[in-house]
């Protein structure tokens, strides 16, 4: 009794997967459990799903799914179904990540409990802020996040906030296209290796700082261990959110030697890999990824094309010769080589992209930096994760989301315009029909594309790239972050009349990563003649 009055404070949820992890986390007496919803699921599952609930119910557990996918276009057909089946489960709160099934289930379901799946990516305050404003009760933050970031992130905002505890993978959450991109799911990724993961008792160690944050709930990802270490892992973790403040040295020296006793038996692997949603989008082998296809002079419209550079000292150089606007990062760096030169730019032909999940500790330089341009007529941004579309947003700016916002289908297309995104990126693909669909169920001018580039699959912490990438992946280190990038670039430029034709706009040739030497065009890309000398 005393232990699940000071479990109140700190909600302990675990993650389960069949009937015996669900006996254990409820003989454990945790504060709730919370089940994955498969991609097809039937009425054998929703059945099943129903008996868990009610056995968690009975127990005073609060049952929770999530629905942590993204929605291609033509899997909404089954969504009202799926939603309806849910629904009846009665569940504490539904965990979802695509922004189009967040307002079918607030429009359809009012009284569902929503909160933001560990997948929504929510990296910082102004995240936390666009979750509030979809009606989510609660924020699951999942990935790398520090400590002191929680501490500034529960200063700037109310939302009650879980963290997901032991993963296997180093990225930070909702910006993974690997699956999209290669057809490995999350758990069969390169990154998610048993000699990549933390230790348990670097989890128990994050929880003891998590107690001081007054964090109201934990998620523990419970398929990570053998059914037979659960009930003894869920039992470290509730010593250590029960201990006094003070007591907590000793309760994790104590857990210490438990976990050295009984080593490989609360080893964390990783879960069996699920079957990914079909075939990936980009099924070509390394070898035929790089679209070969003659050069031709005058391809391209003009004021269609933007270039992006990898910092400012390629853009002072590219500008002598490109005269469409270009995409540069908007980094501490870039930004100060930039302000001593600024009188020198058009506003028209600078667009400034936000890095991903920035931490909270450093909104203050881009929220300043962000003003500063405002002031001097850059209004326009490209975007790849929500906290990053919320703070250009705020000020009204037009904002280019990039694929890693999750955007797949019609209805996350239509939020989307809600928070001032103007276009959005095509989802992975490299033919015409791979885009059908969606273009076909969207308003004319819904979308922008990358005509060149090597796509960066996985964002990291920057010692992450220390790890061995496979054959045709490769790290790149940038502003502190470390990106796994595709070795040969996707060209897309023999699509060009298709792209004009279905008002598929600007479109992208992006430098970064790829292997193209400093400050060189492509040849195939043909700048029009100088027309002023000002950039």
């Amino acid at each position: 009794m005393k232990l699940m009055k000071v479990m109140e404070s700190m909600e302990l949820v675990v993650s389960i997967q069949n009937r015996e992890s669900l006996a254990i986390a409820l003989d454990k007496g945790v504060g709730g459990v919370v089940v994955r919803l498969p991609r097809d699921p039937d009425s054998q599952v929703f059945s099943e799903l129903a008996a868990w609930r009610a056995a968690a119910r009975e127990q005073k557990v609060k049952f929770y799914l999530t629905w942590d996918w993204l929605v291609r276009e033509r899997e909404l057909a089954r969504v009202p179904e799926m939603l309806a089946a849910v629904a009846r489960l009665d569940p504490d709160a539904l965990q979802l990540r695509d922004l189009g099934l967040v307002r079918e289930a607030r429009r359809s379901y009012p009284d569902l409990p929503l909160q933001a799946a560990g997948n929504f990516g929510a990296h910082n305050s102004p995240g936390m802020r666009l979750a509030a404003s979809l009606g989510f009760s609660r924020v699951v933050l999942a990935g790398p996040v520090s400590l002191k970031d929680l501490a500034l992130m529960r200063r700037q905002t109310a939302m009650p906030l879980a963290v997901a505890l032991g993963t296997f993978c180093p990225g930070y959450a909702g910006l993974c296209l690997m699956e999209e991109y290669l057809g490995v799911s999350c758990e069969a990724c390169c990154l998610a290796r048993p000699e990549n993961a933390g230790t348990l008792m670097t989890t128990l160690e994050t929880l003891s700082g998590l107690c001081q944050l007054g964090i109201e709930a934990v998620q523990l990802q419970g398929e990570l261990f053998a059914p037979a270490s659960l009930a003894r892992v869920i039992g470290l973790c509730q010593a250590v959110a029960t201990a006094a403040p003070m007591e907590r040295p000793r309760v994790l020296a104590a857990a210490r030697e438990v976990v050295e006793a009984f080593g490989e038996t609360l080893r964390m692997s990783p879960p069996a890999p699920e079957t990914p949603p079909g075939p990936p989008v980009y099924p070509l082998p390394p070898s035929q990824r790089l679209v070969q296809s003659p050069p031709r002079p005058g391809l391209l419209g003009r004021g269609r094309v933007w270039l992006e550079v990898r910092d400012y000292a390629e853009a002072q150089a590219l500008a002598r010769e490109w005269r469409e606007p270009l995409v540069l990062g908007l980094t501490s760096d870039t930004y100060a080589a930039f302000l001593k030169e600024h009188r020198q730019w058009d506003p028209r032909r600078l667009i400034w992209r936000l890095p991903p999940a920035i931490p909270e500790s450093a909104l203050g330089f881009y929220q300043k930096a962000l003003e500063t341009l405002r002031q001097g007529g850059y209004h326009r941004f490209v975007a790849g994760d929500w906290g990053a579309v919320a703070l250009v947003g705020e000020a009204g700016d037009q904002i280019f989301g990039d694929q890693t916002l999750g955007v797949r289908n019609s209805w996350s297309v239509a939020g989307a315009r809600e928070f001032k995104v103007t276009r959005v990126c095509l989802p992975p693909g490299h033919r015409s029909d791979h885009w059908q669909e969606i273009l076909a169920a969207t308003p004319f001018g819904s979308f922008w594309s990358y005509l060149y580039r090597c796509a960066a699959l996985a964002v990291c912490p920057f010692d992450a790239a220390a790890l061995t990438p496979p054959e045709n992946l490769r790290w790149m280190v940038e502003d502190g972050k470390a990106f796994l990038c595709l070795k040969a670039p996707q060209n897309f430029h023999d699509l060009d009349p298709w792209f004009k034709q279905q008002s598929i706009l600007p479109l992208v040739v992006a430098l970064p990563h790829s292997p193209r030497a400093r400050g060189q065009l492509p040849p195939w890309l043909v700048p029009r003649p100088l027309a002023r000398p000002r950039r």
